[in-house]
Order: structure tokens, then C-alpha cells, then sequence
């Protein structure tokens, strides 16, 4: 009777590895994770048209894409967790097919074919995982790309002629989906060919002149992959944007030699960032300043991992692997090969357009180079020659991947929960904003690189219905606070009108609307430029724009609160102490003074009290109408707690008493005790 290992075989013990292991680098986190980035103006888009706009989203740089998310988008819909697993998927399919080429270029390095199977799949050097929406074209090419040079592999290698162009075909039209989702991956047709040129170059009693021929012959059919999409792209398509134009992308060479000096540099420094840096810079970024709590997850997801490979790499290849212990110059020459030329073939085309690796930003331009990294790092440990060294090398790469992996999960984890809280609060505090004005938002969890990480929640929040004519107007757009940004709204002056994948804004700089969040447990503040309330932890150029922000076009007169989208924003947060100071502060707005004191009432009664101690500022000035001057007097010492937010508490209220109508004992109170 046949025993599991003889059953299952060992293709299909590392496939079953590399899917455990995979599934516990990507899958812990995954359903705390919500939009990300990109996903905003996607998913926006979808909310306010229907699938068929993905053609028009992509049709300026990668039309393809929009073939891919049509389907997924018609099963999924606004739902983010399906698009996660098959993110998954799609990975771990890729890096099946890098193990299935393995395997058939060097049938007995059963150990180096699983190793490099897995250790790509895992590869910390891919950092964009859990942008799972808009990374779909990039993993489903990956995975279509990897496809492709498996099945050429397999084309070469069968020798039944029909079968053989079947493979054959099959290559050739994965090969057009892969660069329909990514040109950029036309690196992995140096991966290809090199298989090929391995392939060839093995047969016996055959000159050199043969060989080369032979190679060309075999590689016709595939050059139709790489030299089909460069005639459309280059003769029949027109890039609208300037980072996806080869031609003219290219053509700067000429113009100015001394890039080409900067290319090599590039190329250089991107060669140690994918076999080296990939390894240690994600993890010290990502996973040692994790909580301890999250650190210990992470560890005891690190070392499941290693027990369960152990105890799989026991029933794999143990006879074979060690027989292939002395593996031979040739296979040695080979592998070296293949992985210098797979490196250069994935980093050459990101650089040509003036791209490259940087961690954690640019992680994605890793992802064809990976091959080759992955190659020569495995060819490394290959060559260990005691295997329980071997495997605890290896178990130490694993461990890293794993714990960069969840390191980078729970960054965007903890984005996705910020975002969802600010984007709570405000619809707390505001029962609608005015259609045209722009937003100038700051979440507390790192910087905002595109306008539409804000233009996206707010329309979702407050203009979600369907519009039926092309480009999408977006009703609230917003603004990146860039220095030319910031020199338009301090001199009242500009309106931009940008156009970009079928949305139209109309930016008027001259109405803006600042909503700051200055720390993750501190509470959204709708600045009032008339007198702004700003905290000792908001960024100078907040600080600068402040006396701009129209508060106006907060629209405190409707008495509807917005409907949140729970299928975006998540579950609506424990009504804390914020959503009391929230309340409060659309009461001010509303001059709604006796309802304030009653909320401050109710948030201390259930425990609540602020994260800043300019969140007293509403009930502040609630007792100031009232003229509770002893309620003044012990909130008073709970604002000015330093020198700094004393003196703005008094400017606050000195400003406040010239537009209110306060009594004699308050206003004397002000300028004895507030100003003192």
C-alpha cells in the first residue's frame, strides 16, 4: 500500500507548502482590512457608474485592466475581503508556476524548486498586498506572466507535435494578458528566454553554431508575446500618461546622455535593494515597531510556519535533494545565469521609464526581479551542504517574510481603522457640506500622496448618487496640501480644473474647508478660519491655511445626519467621547449654546474625556453664554494647561466676546482670568 508521500507525490507536497505557508504570511489580517489608496476613486467610480467605467478609467495607460475588473468587480462588488483572497490566490498561483518551471528546467533540485517556489511567493520585498483592489492587475499579470514561461517550458520539453503547439499557443496568449495588466513585466521575457537558451544549450553532440540556431528556432513563436504588444503599444496605442509612453519615456536617452549614467546607477543600487535590502529594511520598518502585543502574533505565526516546514520538508525530496547536494558546475552555471539575467531583465524596463525600487513606496517594481533574487538566494542555500543548516537558514528567511508580512498588514490595518474613525466623526459633525468647496483634510496616520484619499470617503459619505453622463464630477474634490497648494489658498487665488481617469474636479482655492485630525485617539476638528482652534501636534502648513477654512459650507442647518455606508466605512465606532465633542461643536455651529452643556454631561457620565484638551473649547464657551462663570473658572484649568494653548485659549475668547453677546461678570472674567 502506497504511503501519503508516494500518494500525493512530491509536486504536490510543495504545492501544498507553499500554500500553508503563504496562507499564513497574507491571510491573518485580511478581513480588518478595508480601501486603500487607489481603491478610493475605483470603488467611488463604481458607486456613481457602473463596471463598463473601468474602460474608461484605464483607457489613458493600460486598457487591459479594465477586462480584469469588470468580472471581479460584477462578483464582488464593493465588498473587500473577496478581492483579498483572490489577491491571495493569484499570488500563490504565480509562485506554483515558478516551482512547476523549477522543476521542469532541473527535475531532481526537488529542494531548490519548492524553496524558490515558496520563497517567492512570500517575497518581502512586495509590499502592496493588502491594496488588494488596485493590485489585482498587478498579482493576476504576475500570475499570467509566470504561467506563460511555464508552459513555453513545457511546449519545448513535450514531443508530441500537437500537444507541443498547444503548449505553445496557450504561452502566447497568457503572455498578451500578462502585459495587458502590466508592460512593465516584459522583464519576465528574460526569464523565457533564458529557460529556453538552458534548454537548448543541454543537447549532446551538437556544435555551438546548432545551438544557436536551434535557439532562435525555438524562441519565434515567442518573440510574437514581447514583439505583438510593442508593435500596438508603441505604433497603434497613445499613452496619455507620460510614466506608461516607452517611446517617450526612451527617448531621453537621446536627448540627454547623462541619463543613461543614471540608469546604470539605478540599476545598481536596485540589484542589492531586491537580493539584499528586501530581506531587512521591510522588517525594521514594518515589524519591529509593532506593539508587543502584534509582535508576539507575528512570532508565533513565524514559528507555525517553521514547525510545519520541517515537518513537510521530512516527507519531500530527502534522497534526491542530498544526491543533489554535488550538483554539477553546469547546473550551478545555469542557475547563476538565469538569476543575474531574470534580476537585470526585471529591473531594466522600470528604469527605462524612469522608475525604481524603494522600499516600502515602490515595492511593486521588485515584483519581476524578484524571480531572479529568489533564484540566486536559494542557489545559496542549496549549496549548505548539511541539511539540518539548510533548513534552519532557510526557517530564518521564512520567519522574516512572515513577520514583514504581518508587520505591513497591521500598518494598513491600523490606516484602515483611522481612516474609517475620521471619516465617522465627520459625518457626526456634519449633516451635509456644500457641494464645490474644497476639502484640505489630515488624518493622523502618515501623509496623504493623492487628493482623492479624501475626495473618495467624503462623496461616498455625502454625493454617493449615480450620475449618467461622462467624466464623473466630483461634487466635493480636495486638495493635497503641496507648497503651490498652499501658496493658492493663502492668497485667495486659483481654481484647477484636472481631468484624471474619467474624473473631473473643479478646485477652488479660494473655498476651502480644513478638517484636521491630529492624533489617532484625538477628535476631528471642522476648522473656523474666523477663529481657527489648532493643536500644538497640527503640521505648520495646517497651521498656515487655517485662517482660509469656510466653515461655513458646513451646511449646520440640515437636520439629517448622512447616510455612512457600512460596506465602505465599516461599523459605526463606540460613541465615545467624540462624538459628544462632535455634537457639541455642530451646536456651537447651529448656536444651539444650552444643548452643549447637557452633552458634556452625558460624555462624562459614561467616562469620556479628551485625547486634547482644546476639545474643552465648545463647553467653554457654552458656559460663556450661559454665563456660568464657576463652570468657566474649572474648565478653564482644564484648557490652559501650557504657556502656549493659554495664550491661544485668550485669543480664542477675546475674538468670541466681540461677536457674542456675553455679561459684564464673563467678559471680566476673560480678560482678568482667561488673559492673565
Amino acid at each position: 500500500m502506497q504511503n501519503l508521500k508516494d500518494k500525493l507525490g512530491t509536486f504536490w507536497w510543495g504545492v501544498i507548502l507553499i500554500f500553508i505557508i503563504s496562507g499564513i504570511a497574507y491571510l491573518p489580517l485580511v478581513k480588518d482590512l478595508g480601501y486603500l489608496f487607489d481603491d478610493w476613486y475605483l470603488m467611488y467610480d463604481m458607486q456613481v457608474k457602473d463596471p463598463s467605467f473601468f474602460h474608461e478609467i484605464f483607457a489613458i495607460d493600460r486598457p487591459g485592466r479594465a477586462y480584469a475588473m469588470i468580472p471581479l468587480f460584477s462578483l464582488f462588488g464593493f465588498n473587500v475581503l473577496p478581492y483579498h483572497l483572490t489577491a491571495f490566490l493569484f499570488r500563490f498561483l504565480g509562485g506554483i508556476c515558478l516551482f512547476w518551471t523549477i522543476r521542469m528546467l532541473w527535475k531532481k533540485r526537488i529542494f531548490f524548486a519548492i524553496v524558490t517556489g515558496l520563497l517567492f511567493t512570500i517575497y518581502p520585498g512586495f509590499l502592496s498586498q493588502p491594496n488588494a483592489i488596485d493590485y489585482q492587475s498587478h498579482l493576476l499579470g504576475l500570475f499570467f506572466a509566470l504561467l506563460s514561461v511555464a508552459l513555453t517550458v513545457k511546449s519545448i520539453l513535450v514531443t508530441e507535435k500537437s500537444k507541443k503547439t498547444l503548449f505553445a499557443i496557450a504561452s502566447v496568449l497568457t503572455g498578451w494578458g500578462y502585459l495587458s495588466q502590466m508592460e512593465y513585466f516584459i522583464g519576465i521575457e528574460v526569464f523565457r528566454f533564458a529557460c529556453i537558451l538552458i534548454l537548448i544549450w543541454r543537447v549532446e553532440n551538437v556544435s555551438v553554431r546548432q545551438k544557436f540556431f536551434a535557439f532562435i528556432k525555438t524562441s519565434m513563436p515567442f518573440l510574437l508575446i514581447a514583439a505583438g504588444f510593442l508593435i500596438w503599444r508603441l505604433f497603434f496605442f497613445e499613452s496619455e500618461r507620460r510614466a506608461t509612453d516607452i517611446g517617450l519615456q526612451v527617448s531621453q536617452a537621446f536627448t540627454n546622455p547623462l541619463i543613461i549614467l543614471w540608469w546604470l546607477n539605478y540599476l545598481i543600487q536596485d540589484f542589492f535593494t531586491v537580493t539584499l535590502v528586501a530581506w531587512n529594511l521591510p522588517m525594521y520598518q514594518l515589524a519591529f515597531p509593532m506593539r508587543l502585543r502584534d509582535m508576539l502574533n507575528a512570532i508565533a505565526l513565524a514559528l507555525l510556519a517553521i514547525a510545519i516546514l520541517w515537518f513537510i520538508m521530512r516527507w519531500v525530496g530527502e534522497n534526491e535533494s542530498e544526491a543533489e547536494t554535488d550538483t554539477k558546475s553546469r547546473m550551478r552555471r545555469e542557475t547563476l545565469l538565469i538569476s543575474l539575467l531574470s534580476i537585470a531583465g526585471g529591473l531594466i524596463p522600470v528604469i527605462l521609464v524612469n522608475r525604481h525600487v524603494t522600499l516600502p513606496e515602490y515595492s511593486r517594481y521588485s515584483l519581476i526581479a524578484s524571480v531572479g533574487a529568489i533564484m540566486l538566494l536559494v542557489l545559496l542555500f542549496e549549496n549548505i551542504s548539511q541539511r539540518n543548516i539548510q533548513k534552519t537558514v532557510l526557517s530564518l528567511f521564512v520567519a522574516i517574510a512572515i513577520l514583514t508580512h504581518y508587520g505591513n498588514a497591521m500598518r494598513y490595518v491600523n490606516e484602515t481603522a483611522a481612516t474609517r474613525n475620521f471619516w465617522w466623526q465627520v459625518s457626526w459633525r456634519a449633516p451635509m457640506i456644500q457641494e464645490g468647496v474644497t476639502l484640505i483634510a489630515s488624518y493622523p496616520q502618515g501623509a496623504l500622496a493623492e487628493d482623492y484619499f479624501i475626495w473618495g470617503p467624503a462623496n461616498f459619505i455625502y454625493y454617493p448618487e449615480k450620475q449618467n453622463t461622462n467624466p464623473v464630477v466630483i461634487k466635493l474634490p480636495a486638495a493635497v496640501l503641496t507648497r503651490d497648494a498652499i501658496n493658492k489658498i493663502t492668497t485667495n487665488g486659483g481654481v484647477e480644473t484636472p481631468l484624471r481617469r474619467g474624473n473631473y474636479l473643479e478646485r477652488d482655492f479660494g473655498n476651502v474647508l480644513l478638517i484636521i485630525q491630529s492624533s489617532p485617539n484625538g477628535c476631528v476638528r471642522f476648522i473656523n478660519g474666523d477663529a481657527p482652534e489648532l493643536s500644538a501636534n497640527d503640521e505648520e502648513r495646517l497651521i498656515l491655511i487655517a485662517p482660509h477654512s469656510k466653515l461655513e459650507n458646513v451646511l449646520a442647518t440640515e437636520t439629517q445626519s448622512p447616510v455612512v455606508p457600512k460596506y465602505v466605512f465599516g461599523e459605526e465606532p463606540e460613541r465615545g467621547w467624540c462624538y459628544y465633542y462632535q455634537k457639541a461643536d455642530l451646536a456651537r455651529q447651529r448656536g444651539e449654546w444650552e444643548q452643549i452643556p447637557n452633552l458634556l454631561e452625558q460624555a462624562l457620565d459614561q467616562g469620556y474625556y479628551p485625547e486634547d484638551a482644546l476639545e474643552w473649547m465648545p463647553f467653554f464657551q457654552a458656559y460663556a453664554v450661559t454665563s456660568d462663570v464657576e463652570k468657566m473658572r474649572s474648565t478653564l484649568k482644564l484648557i490652559a494647561l501650557n504657556r502656549p494653548l493659554s495664550l491661544q485659549t485668550c485669543d480664542i475668547m477675546l475674538n468670541f466676546m466681540q461677536h457674542k453677546t456675553l455679561s459684564v461678570e464673563v467678559q471680566d472674567f476673560i480678560q482678568k482670568k482667561v488673559c492673565e
